[in-house]
């Protein structure tokens, strides 16, 4: 079994060219297992007179509050038609360190990553999260683009 991480963001395109890759890989779906991972950036304001709990309670409930991403259950829906295997993991804070966090948890075969179409000077750096899980991660990393004709 070939075990995959795919961080999702809240981004569809780029979440389902993720899937793309994972399609072109050479192995039989039915050999591949997903580990969908969305991570919710924390609420990170100073605390007033109420005190950090408050900050904390808002955190502890933010998928209730901001609710499952569209970009998630799409890809979950196009994995369902593919016939490959997945669960899916929610956290909250900083990306880059749930995903390197999750795959060395997990130990999974190599992590998938989309990225954002970027301006000329953007081309030059990939994004803070894509980069420190490039330069940080101890297994393969794929990185792929949205497809342009979607």
């Amino acid at each position: 079994m070939y075990h995959v991480l795919l961080p999702v963001d809240i981004e569809a395109k780029r979440a389902l060219s993720q899937v793309d890759i994972l399609e072109s890989l050479p192995v039989d779906p039915e050999e591949v297992e997903v580990t969908l991972l969305h991570v919710y950036e924390s609420v990170d304001a100073p605390a007033d007179e109420a005190g950090s709990s408050v900050i904390d309670e808002v955190n502890e409930s933010i998928e209730e509050l901001r609710g499952i991403p569209d970009s998630l259950t799409d890809v979950e829906a196009r994995l369902d038609a593919l016939g490959i295997a997945h669960d899916r993991e929610l956290h909250v804070g900083d990306a880059a360190e749930a995903i390197l966090a999750v795959a060395g948890d997990r130990d999974v075969d190599a992590i998938v990553l989309g990225m954002r179409k970027r301006s000329p000077v953007g081309k030059a750096l990939f994004g803070s999260v894509s980069q420190t899980v490039l330069l940080n991660a101890d297994r393969p990393v794929i990185v792929g683009k949205p497809n342009e004709d979607e």
